[in-house]
């Protein structure tokens, strides 16, 4: 039982994540892999903009930069437990070929630790996301999940 609510509530967090910037909100995405829940949410920059100064979200990797926010977030599938204690990398091939590496840094929403990072989505096609997740304790070793982002331009 505490297990679905610990899904449910994950369910509704996801919810409001995606409601709160739903107007101008780019995706949302889960995919399960290894074990472990991988669930993307892009958020674009407008919607972060609007929160007042001194919201954490204005600060969050230096200020609001880019197009979007990608944020992953990492669940134990058996046990719904929230994976903070990981190294997130993100390898996003654009739509012209081009390739753009980052680390995620961790970030904290509604005392849930998610990874993040501000990147440039502007050009019209498909963006193809692969995410490197290494959970630094655990049975895990390396996992990837990967997702794809259209930028249909409006």
């Amino acid at each position: 039982m505490k297990h679905a609510y610990k899904s449910l509530f994950t369910g509704i967090f996801i919810i409001m994540l995606l409601s709160y910037s739903y107007p101008i909100l780019a995706q949302h995405d889960v995919k399960t892999v290894a074990g472990i829940k991988v669930m993307l949410a892009m958020v674009h920059i407008e919607e972060i903009k609007k929160h007042p100064d001194e919201h954490p979200e204005i600060k969050m990797h230096g200020g609001p930069k880019g197009t979007h926010h990608l944020l992953i977030h990492l669940e134990d599938e058996k046990t719904g437990k929230i994976i903070s204690d990981a190294s997130v990398t993100v390898n996003i091939h654009k739509p012209d070929g081009t390739k753009v590496s980052k680390m995620l840094e961790p970030m904290t929403i509604s005392g849930r630790t998610n990874f993040g990072y501000y990147f440039d989505f502007s050009e019209i096609g498909n963006y193809h996301i692969e995410a490197m997740i290494m959970p630094e304790k655990g049975e895990h070793e390396r996992i990837f999940a990967f997702f794809v982002y259209e930028n249909r331009g409006h």
